[in-house]
């Protein structure tokens, strides 16, 4: 029973983006991870995300102190772009 005679109001976390309402301009886009590339392979991006990937705040800064001090091999530095082309409506 409720004293008031009125149902609690359910309170909706605030949201800056409607998850449901969102529109990819590109499939890409929706995984942004880094194994989510098309060519990870195994150079030094794929290394040093095995390493630092699973480090997180306070840790990732030590960690990534003590891989530039030049002990750390990683691989091959591929200079291959990923990068996504937008087209805008004020370019047309």
């Amino acid at each position: 029973m409720y004293i008031n005679k009125k149902k609690p109001k359910t309170v909706n976390a605030f949201q800056r983006v409607k998850v449901d309402e969102v529109k990819f301009a590109d499939e890409r886009l929706q995984d942004n991870s880094y194994w989510a590339l098309d060519d990870t392979g195994s150079g030094y991006g794929a290394k040093a995300q095995e390493v630092l990937g699973q480090v997180r705040g306070r840790d990732f800064r030590h960690e990534k102190t003590k891989k530039k001090r030049g002990t750390y091999r990683g691989g091959q530095i591929d200079l291959q772009s990923h990068s996504i082309k937008f087209n805008y409506s004020d370019e047309e």
